[in-house]
């Protein structure tokens, strides 16, 4: 996240005027609201500056356990705004800028901490990439799911490259070329979206019961193994073994096998 914001304000939320984000802490959690409807939540250059400075500040803070990722209106993203990207955007966004150029999968995966996509509308084209690199997915069964770029003229190289880690890659290829729409449950079937809600009003409580089995973990670990996954492919037995040790010796391991041995929750200190 450093690359990106190598400081972050802690008055962040309130000092800073959002545009297409809305920014909202409750407790462990922050929400992160995409909020441009009228434009189907489309991603531009000021929504993704909002949406990976948020992400940043979550990651800076210690207190800060999760990220809930939302989106205003029927479509949850329909993908990149490319009118926005060739032209410019209007704003009164008061964000600090990145330091260079945000590249979706790149954020995600320096992201440690269990950022839950919550899918109450459908996703086209890009807005995939957000869920690719989420930790969890809770969509209700209705969701749609699309990828019309080659009805375009284009074609969705990052995304994918993306949907190749959940599903056998010519699977990944078929779906471009086709510009098809999949549903919710066929997508759960793959892992890409980890938790089904009947409608669309589950959601939510759907994924307020995920974060608080989540909550039962240490903060440490879990961030520790979300790390670990974002680099599965290049870390060897040996390397994980050492993280294990590693994480032993911490605060909350030791705290985690004395509650066990004394029948309590343990009280967790992210250290």
């Amino acid at each position: 996240m450093q690359a990106y914001f190598p400081t972050i304000e802690p008055t962040a939320l309130e000092g800073f005027q959002w545009h297409f984000i809305r920014a909202a802490r409750e407790g462990d959690t922050l929400y992160l609201t995409l909020h441009n409807p009228d434009r189907k939540n489309a991603l531009n250059p000021v929504l993704l500056n909002e949406l990976a400075y948020g992400l940043a500040y979550a990651w800076h803070s210690r207190e800060l356990r999760f990220v809930r990722l939302r989106a205003e209106g029927e479509i949850f993203c329909s993908g990149a705004d490319l009118r926005a990207f060739a032209g410019g955007v209007e704003t009164h966004s008061t964000v600090p800028q990145a330091q260079k150029p945000i590249v979706i999968d790149e954020l995600f995966s320096a992201f440690d901490k269990p950022l839950i996509a919550e899918v109450t509308g459908d996703v086209l084209a890009g807005g995939l990439l957000l869920l690719t690199g989420a930790t969890f997915v809770v969509a209700y069964a209705g969701a749609r799911f699309s990828l019309p770029e080659v009805r375009r003229g284009l074609f969705p190289f990052q995304v994918m490259k993306a949907l190749s880690q959940f599903m056998p890659a010519r699977v990944a290829l078929g779906w471009c070329l086709l510009g098809e729409t999949r549903t919710a449950a066929d997508l759960h079937g793959y892992g890409l979206i980890t938790h089904l809600a009947p409608e669309r009003e589950a959601v939510y409580p759907t994924t307020d019961r995920l974060v608080e089995a989540l909550r039962e973990g240490a903060p440490l670990a879990l961030q520790k193994g979300i790390a670990a996954y974002r680099q599965l492919d290049s870390l060897s037995h040996a390397q994980l073994n050492a993280l294990l040790i590693e994480l032993a010796q911490s605060e909350d391991a030791r705290e985690g096998l004395l509650a066990f041995r004394e029948k309590r929750k343990p009280i967790w200190k992210n250290a």
